[in-house]
């Protein structure tokens, strides 16, 4: 009996395939060797590879546009903290969740192709957009606890330069990691896609946030 396979598998094969290989490297040979299946039976669910790389992208819009930037009751943490506790512990649970799979393929992939598919590049814009607005969401929800004192300007201006950096940060953070997972493809997702042993992974996004905070305060 043959391996049943639907779209999504096939999609994550060619996530999996392109993250190692580079999309662009990534034949329909290797999508059905991931999967275990002749390179004809993509076809049952795909017109061509160019259909394949369209739907993937679709999925990545689908899936990154459900991450949240931000907590819901987002209020109820800037009441409680200090302006750089908030903001460190939002940016590095978004950090963090960048780190697993299949959220470490889809951004890896999704930043890899911006600059060379309209796609990728309104994915991206799209995320930014709401990454800005949240972190307004947050300035304004501080600045009504009294922990910020910000004009409607100011916010909007802190917002750009906070987001400016933190997705360049979070951009050159996980492709070094790519990289690391590149050379060690053998030690194992839980091992892979965690943080350094040293435990500093995260010790420059933490000294950019008190530097952001330092200057609006």
């Amino acid at each position: 009996m043959g391996v049943k396979v639907s779209k999504d598998d096939i999609i994550r094969a060619f996530l999996d395939e392109a993250f190692m290989r580079s999309a662009g490297e990534t034949s329909l040979k290797d999508i059905a060797d991931k999967i275990g299946i002749k390179k004809a039976s993509l076809y049952n669910h795909f017109e061509s590879r160019e259909d394949i790389v369209k739907q993937t992208f679709d999925s990545c819009a689908e899936y990154i546009g459900a991450i949240t930037f931000t907590p819901k009751d987002i209020d109820s943490v800037t009441r409680k903290y200090p302006a750089p506790v908030v903001f460190k512990g939002i940016v590095n649970r978004y950090f963090k969740m960048h780190e697993k799979s299949p959220l470490f393929q889809i951004y890896t992939f999704v930043a890899s192709q911006k600059y060379f598919s309209k796609e990728a590049a309104q994915i991206t814009a799209r995320q930014d957009a709401k990454i800005l607005a949240d972190t307004q969401s947050v300035l304004r929800s501080l600045v009504s606890f009294g922990k910020l004192q910000l004009t409607d300007d100011a916010v909007l201006h802190a917002s750009q330069w906070f987001c400016s950096g933190m997705t360049n940060m979070l951009e050159n953070y996980l492709l070094d990691r790519k990289q690391l997972v590149a050379s060690s493809p053998a030690s194992g997702e839980g091992e892979l896609f965690s943080l350094p042993a040293e435990g500093k992974g995260l010790d420059k996004v933490d000294a950019f946030i008190d530097a952001f905070i330092a200057i609006i305060q």
